[in-house]
């Protein structure tokens, strides 16, 4: 999303999370290895999807960082219409040298797990199309492709939980 550069994509992600306000609503879970956090992930309990909440497509901010996701963000808010009431994974991330390893999919299936100990309803979350075959293998389907102007492709994917 930040682009190749290894650099300028590291400062990037610094600061996009940096800036973003805490969900004081949402689910965290944390994967960790001793007293390291190897892997984290974040979702929106039923009714209260963060995106929804607080994505203002009339105003883009001024900051060029913040405003080059707010474009995917816009986006993102158009796919989630007529999904009332659902749930929202928003952020997903696993240290890279321990891909391949279970510890995502634990992570989603755990933050499943923790919404549907909360609710019922649908599940919702955005990946790129190199990522599909991911979230397909954790139950989710794809819904619709949303348009991302830093990707080929994003999908928005789907599960239902009773």
């Amino acid at each position: 999303m930040f682009g190749d550069n290894v650099l300028t994509r590291f400062h990037d992600v610094h600061h996009f999370y940096a800036a973003e306000e805490w969900d004081p609503v949402g689910l965290h879970i944390g994967a960790f290895l001793g007293p390291t956090i190897v892997g984290l992930i974040r979702a929106s309990p039923y009714g209260m999807c963060h995106v929804c909440a607080v994505v203002d497509p009339s105003t883009p901010p001024s900051d060029p960082i913040l405003a080059r996701d707010w474009v995917f963000e816009c986006e993102v808010l158009r796919s989630h219409e007529g999904y009332a009431d659902h749930a929202w994974i928003s952020r997903v991330a696993v240290e890279p040298q321990l891909h391949g390893r279970g510890l995502g999919k634990a992570l989603v299936l755990r933050a499943v797990e923790e919404l549907t100990r909360l609710g019922s309803g649908t599940v919702l979350l955005e990946c790129l199309a190199t990522r599909e075959g991911f979230y397909l293998s954790c139950g989710f389907t794809r819904a619709a492709e949303v348009p991302d102007p830093y990707a080929n492709a994003s999908y928005l994917m789907r599960v239902d939980v009773p």
